[in-house]
């Protein structure tokens, strides 16, 4: 895969605030092992957290056979090894042989009966994960499941308190799934879940109000005005070998339209933003009801870009437009190379990928020291509470990595940390 500069790999393990986030306008869809379930014209529905679909064509695709007793209300589904048995209106429900009280009941929507997905796959043998940014959940079978990506987490325990920390990649592809079990169990335990914004709570109409405020310029002067003419040209190179009007960015400021560049040079690289590993506990949090804490958000993580100097908003830009621009650390790098070393928990390759984010000592200090310090100092509140509680604490990975990380400076605050 196309080598990357170390600007674009601060995209998907630093930062999440680009994320994608226009979920909501999206059709519900469930899949299975990559090929879309159909269900006519009786559609899947999502209501306080909990996905229904109609179960006869669910089941039947998952290969059960389905009964229906009118007399007592009650849906059967078997095959070999499986069943299940589920009643209208009630929450009780027999999985494999087990009893099972559902988190909400199913239900009768003109004539087609409606179950909560979760129950009905996992009980037929599927794990369930969710992609925000599409809308859709992913059934995959346990043939299909590899042993897991290994990736990074951590565990601190102090006063009755847990903290499990693991480091995220933002943007990835479908290769990275399954997690391991550890990692998974972790988020089950939890009560609640810590990443670094919370995109549960988006009202997009104030999210796009912020990002017209601080990637615009207010003076009458635009992209041109800010950064070279050679760099501006470059610009417009890109845009019209993109199929893009000339003049797309001019409003924006150069880190904005970096941004923006970095966003498209992702996606031709097939990989995507809503199914980054942050995005995914998303979902299961949704899904599950477990509460969301965002140690960052949107105008945070803005305003570091926005604080940078002219001079290194140039830089950011001119990175994703010319290769012989990027420093010798970053020249070897490919997202293949990323995605690799969170599947195997390579931390000694991790901590080689955050040296490369030191190019700049304005750039590391804005993207790395200065946020870990406030993020740790969150991280600290949560351990040295009352509450006896747990969380997972979701950040991009380097956050996580060298002698500026988060795990330093808790660990020089007196706390041990244990890699799980």
């Amino acid at each position: 895969m196309k080598k990357i500069s170390a600007i674009l790999i601060s995209t998907f393990l630093l930062t999440s605030a680009f994320s994608s986030v226009q979920a909501a306008e999206k059709s519900l869809s469930v899949w299975k092992n990559g090929e879309q379930i159909k269900f006519s014209e009786s559609a899947p529905i999502l209501e306080k957290g909990v996905t229904y679909v109609p179960i006869r064509p669910l089941l039947e695709n998952l290969g059960l056979q389905v009964k229906w007793d009118e007399a007592t209300r009650t849906v059967n589904g078997t095959k070999e090894g499986v069943a299940m048995s589920l009643k209208i209106g009630s929450t009780n429900a027999t999985a494999n042989g087990k009893a099972v009280t559902l988190d909400e009941a199913p239900k009768q929507i003109k004539n087609v009966t409606y179950v909560p997905l979760r129950f009905a796959a996992e009980a037929a043998g599927y794990q369930v994960s969710w992609d925000p940014s599409l809308h859709q959940i992913n059934l995959t079978s346990g043939q299909q499941q590899s042993e897991g990506s290994q990736g990074f987490l951590w565990k601190i325990e102090n006063k009755g308190n847990t903290v499990y920390m693991l480091g995220t990649i933002h943007t990835v592809d479908k290769t990275i799934y399954p997690l391991r079990h550890e990692i998974e169990n972790a988020f089950n335990v939890a009560n609640y879940l810590g990443v670094e914004i919370d995109f549960t709570k988006v009202v997009p109409d104030e999210l796009n109000k912020l990002i017209t405020d601080v990637s615009s310029y207010k003076d009458g002067t635009t992209l041109k005005d800010h950064i070279s003419a050679e760099t501006y040209n470059k610009v417009i190179t890109f845009l019209k070998e993109n199929g893009l009007p000339e003049n797309s960015f001019d409003n924006f400021k150069p880190w904005f339209a970096q941004q923006q560049i970095g966003t498209i040079l992702a996606a031709k690289q097939d990989l995507d933003e809503g199914m980054g590993i942050d995005m995914y506990f998303m979902g299961k949090a949704i899904n599950t009801k477990k509460p969301v804490i965002g140690l960052e958000t949107f105008e945070s993580q803005y305003q570091v870009f926005n604080n940078f100097s002219d001079s290194l908003q140039e830089k950011l830009l001119l990175q994703f437009l010319d290769p012989d621009s990027l420093p010798p650390s970053a020249s070897e790098m490919s997202m293949d190379d990323i995605l690799k070393v969170w599947k195997t928990g390579d931390e000694k390759t991790l901590v080689e990928f955050v040296d490369a984010l030191r190019w700049d000592d304005e750039y590391f200090k804005g993207m790395q020291t200065d946020r870990n310090i406030a993020m740790a100092e969150k991280i600290k509140g949560y351990l040295n509470s009352d509450n006896k509680e747990t969380y997972l604490i979701a950040l991009g990975a380097s956050h996580y990595s060298g002698d500026t990380s988060i795990i330093a400076f808790l660990k020089n605050a007196g706390f041990k940390v244990v890699k799980q």
